[in-house]
């Protein structure tokens, strides 16, 4: 009989199957007590060590994480840290009376012993079951009869089963902070338990990493280089790659059962990243967690992420649910949350919301965080034209879903809003189109309320409550975990040797060369070198805001290399000498050490300053008021170029610094942004030349004055001076797209149309002698007569498309560029794109579509 059903018929046997069964979920548990043990920081038993909040910590808990990593054996001490190790470990530890053990009980679960000061209780374990992830619903036996946890039921035939089980008070209480369960900006939220369902934990940053404790040594989420090295590479696949690792490992640490730094915040899959805010302003605070300055490339960024990070599994089941942030037009980190800004529907659509048009319409996330600005008195998290109509609407993001920034419905009591009551915060927050609170509990106590006094509706809480589970239900935490490919996912596949290698890729491909006179780069190995400054010794301070969590072991940066010891490295192997020296703080006053760093500098071969900002110049809820290097720096440098010694300036910074003292005397100049975990390694390795995959600067280098010129309140792009390259009318020190190589490259392109209309095939010819990767990008410019017609800004360039390509010494590669009308489109000044009639240029460039060098303008009538 068997051998006669179909294929169909098996897998439905199966299902009903399983709907009689319970899933027995992963456990650990002590089996024998191998006794009390001396313990100290000088003198480990076990290498291996976990804290635990207090409330979070038991025997078995311990266990399963041992268990993660395959140790036999557990141990706990001083009530909230657990050991993981080896018997033969033991051999050498010295064993103190049980009673030394006893001193501390587990928080959670006071029946327990957890072990006292200095004293390790060890124990072996076993575990059992089924290892489920993080938070799954649909999993206990009598849950198998509900149609929400019926696979073969629509998506939306579940919603509803779910909903007509729950009233009001669950569903309020399943999008609102719920304190008593952890953080309200990491936003625990409610779940059921009448009806198998676990409560949730909203926010896991994945902007430059999943953010999260190490699992193991060695075994941390591979943090990449600032989002800005991400931008200057112009490498879409690289864009993917990120956020095929992120997905990877979001999985990967949902299935294992981990959490954040704080153990609380327990790891699911909806994670928030990446932010492709626009830098308008290079004093931004947040500069370092954003791409770029150009809206198509930062919206290009923003949708291959995306797509790598929500890749789908054979049933459908996105990796991770992705939110992106901030939406939108948040530039400025004073007064934030309390502040508003004048904008017109030209530079809204033109500028703030063009970046994410590309990435909602082509990388299709889960929803948006709203940002804490408001535009022309409208707090973005209570905008229904953006949240509502623009994007749900124009965009056909129908289930878009939309969570606060922290704090950012409480903000709405004070200005620009100043609202009534925290009942009237929640009904303007809610009814113009977020979903979900964080950070602040509005909706946790006064939604009710504000139903009850008429100033939302059950309908509107409904429809809040549907889009944020449809996020649940699509990602599989209903569905059977056997259903689901991504529960392959494990501890190898975190930090794995494919993901540092990404990483690496990513690192070598985010530095810009500036300035290069005489071949001063590469570096000839083997001389003799003096590396100074504060940003070639530092660890932490190579990381981009939102590098979150835990970039090394125990929280610490042991892993992360600083700049000048890879260069020592490297310097060092091939007989040479290295001196490394700080010299100077990033922002002090203090001058004690440029004499030595002066007389190091006059017996080198050659000096290389390594200069820039870190996050206690510019970091979130902090601008930088001032884009010169900030303390003694300057001084540092004028010094040693004082020597006429060959010297190169590395500069590791977010926002872009005023280098305008220092453009004639270095004899090259490098920008690395945050080179992060990989950077020391992959710059050591440019800077003597064994690599030559430079990219191009994603932002303008404004001179010094520009924060003279323009106010941080002004968010008109054309006010004279200009914002960015599209309108700035100045001399840049460094234009947005500038980029130079170790080799030279030309550019030719010829119309290569067949059937495809505006087909041009340009080809990249590597003319010197080492391999290299470039950048080609193509800029739009609207001809005079279009500039005369138009009634509002027109830009004087725009990027409109790009590519990057490697090309071996002596070879060509060609690139094909299709060139369409709708890429000649303008903003007009009510927010519309419109196809002018007349001439349009298309400038094919290597740099800043300046229409120099070996630029080709295509030019194109309509």
């Amino acid at each position: 009989m068997m051998k006669m059903m179909t294929g169909m018929s098996v897998l439905l046997l199966l299902t009903a199957l399983a709907v009689c069964a319970a899933v027995v979920p992963y456990s650990c548990a002590p089996t024998s007590t191998l006794g009390c043990y001396q313990d100290s920081q000088l003198a480990r038993v076990f290498p291996v060590e976990y804290d635990f909040m207090s409330s979070f910590m038991t025997q078995e808990s311990c266990a399963a994480v041992c268990s993660n990593n395959d140790y036999p054996l557990a141990a706990v001490e001083f009530g909230t840290q657990c050991f993981c190790g080896t018997p033969e470990q033991l051999s050498t530890a010295v064993n103190v009376p049980m009673t030394d053990c006893q001193a501390k009980a587990c928080p959670g679960n006071k029946s327990e012993h957890c072990g006292s000061a200095n004293r390790m209780l060890v124990y072996s374990y076993s575990c059992s079951g089924t290892r489920l992830p993080n938070n799954q619903a649909c999993v206990e036996g009598f849950t198998k009869s509900f149609a929400f946890c019926n696979q073969s039921k629509t998506l939306d035939e579940r919603l509803d089963d779910l909903s007509s089980r729950l009233n009001l008070t669950d569903k309020i209480a399943m999008i609102s902070p719920q304190p008593a369960l952890g953080g309200t900006c990491s936003d625990h939220t409610a779940g059921s338990t009448k009806l198998g369902l676990p409560q949730w934990t909203w926010l896991v940053e994945t902007n430059t990493n999943v953010a999260s404790a190490c699992i193991a040594p060695e075994i941390c989420a591979t943090t990449f280089n600032g989002p800005l090295g991400f931008g200057a590479s112009f490498n879409t696949t690289s864009y993917k790659l990120k956020g095929v690792v992120i997905g990877t490992e979001i999985r990967a640490f949902t299935n294992l059962n981990w959490h954040r730094s704080a153990t609380t915040d327990i790891i699911g899959i909806t994670g928030y990243g990446p932010n492709i805010n626009i830098l308008r302003d290079p004093r931004f605070g947040r500069s370092s967690e954003v791409p770029g300055e150009d809206p198509f490339l930062s919206g290009v960024f923003g949708a291959q992420m995306l797509t790598g990070m929500q890749e789908k599994d054979s049933q459908g089941h996105p990796k991770m649910a992705a939110y992106l942030k901030h939406f939108t037009a948040y530039s400025r980190e004073t007064n934030r949350g309390h502040d508003t800004y004048n904008i017109s529907m030209h530079d809204l659509w033109e500028t703030y919301l063009a970046q994410y048009e590309i990435a909602f319409t082509q990388g299709n996330p889960a929803g948006a965080m709203c940002s804490y600005d408001a535009i022309n008195g409208h707090p973005s998290c209570a905008n229904g034209y953006i949240l509502n109509k623009v994007v749900r609407q124009m965009w056909n993001q129908t289930n878009a879903h939309i969570t606060t920034d922290c704090g950012a419905v409480h903000n709405l009591r004070g200005p620009p809003i100043s609202a009534p009551s925290d009942e009237a915060a929640a009904a303007m927050t809610i009814n113009n189109g977020t979903d979900i609170e964080m950070g602040s509990t509005l909706f946790t106590y006064s939604l009710q309320s504000a139903i009850n006094d008429g100033l939302t509706s059950e309908e509107v809480v409904e429809a809040s409550w549907r889009r944020s589970y449809r996020v649940h239900f699509e990602a599989g935490r209903f569905d059977d975990i056997n259903t689901i490919d991504w529960m392959k996912y494990g501890i190898n596949d975190i930090n794995s040797t494919y993901h540092q290698q990404i990483q690496y890729e990513a690192a070598l491909q985010s530095f810009v060369l500036l300035k290069n006179d005489n071949k001063a780069l590469p570096l000839k190995s083997g001389l003799k070198l003096a590396v100074l400054g504060p940003m070639g010794v530092t660890q932490a301070g190579l990381l981009s805001d939102y590098a979150a969590d835990h970039q090394c072991w125990q929280g610490t940066y042991d892993c992360i290399q600083p700049l000048a010891q890879g260069i020592a490295n490297i310097n060092n192997a091939a007989g040479g000498s290295t001196s490394i020296l700080k010299a100077v703080d990033v922002n002090s006053t203090d001058s004690s050490n440029i004499s030595a760093a002066v007389t190091l500098a006059q017996a080198a071969d050659v000096v290389v300053l390594i200069m820039g900002i870190d996050k206690t110049i510019e970091h979130e809820a902090h601008d930088r008021p001032d884009t010169a290097l900030p303390g003694m720096q300057p001084t540092l440098i004028t010094k040693v170029l004082a020597l006429n010694k060959p010297t190169i300036l590395i500069l590791s910074n977010g926002g872009a610094l005023a280098i305008d003292d220092f453009m004639e005397g270095p004899s090259a100049i490098v920008e690395v942004f945050n080179p992060a975990v990989k950077g020391s390694v992959a710059l050591a390795a440019t800077l003597f030349g064994h690599e030559n995959r430079f990219g191009k600067l994603p932002y303008t280098m404004y001179p010094h004055d520009y924060i003279n010129q323009q106010p941080m309140t002004n968010y008109d792009m054309s006010l004279a001076p200009g914002r960015t390259y599209r309108y700035y009318t100045g001399q840049p020190l460094f234009p947005f797209g500038h980029g130079l190589s170790y080799t030279s490259f030309g550019l030719t392109c010829v119309n290569s149309s067949s059937g495809k209309q505006y087909v041009h095939t340009c080809t990249v010819a590597n003319t010197g002698s080492m391999d290299g990767d470039e950048v080609v990008m193509v800029y739009h410019r609207a001809g005079a007569a279009v500039r005369k017609e138009a009634n509002h800004p027109v830009p004087l360039r725009s990027l409109v498309a790009f590519d990057r390509v490697r090309v071996g010494a002596g070879s060509s590669v060609s690139i094909d560029f299709e060139l369409t009308p709708a890429m000649a489109m303008l903003v007009n000044e009510d927010g519309v794109k419109t196809l002018y009639s007349g001439e349009h240029e298309f400038i094919v460039s290597r740099g800043p579509g300046l229409k120099t060098d070996d630029d080709v303008v295509i030019t194109l009538v309509i």
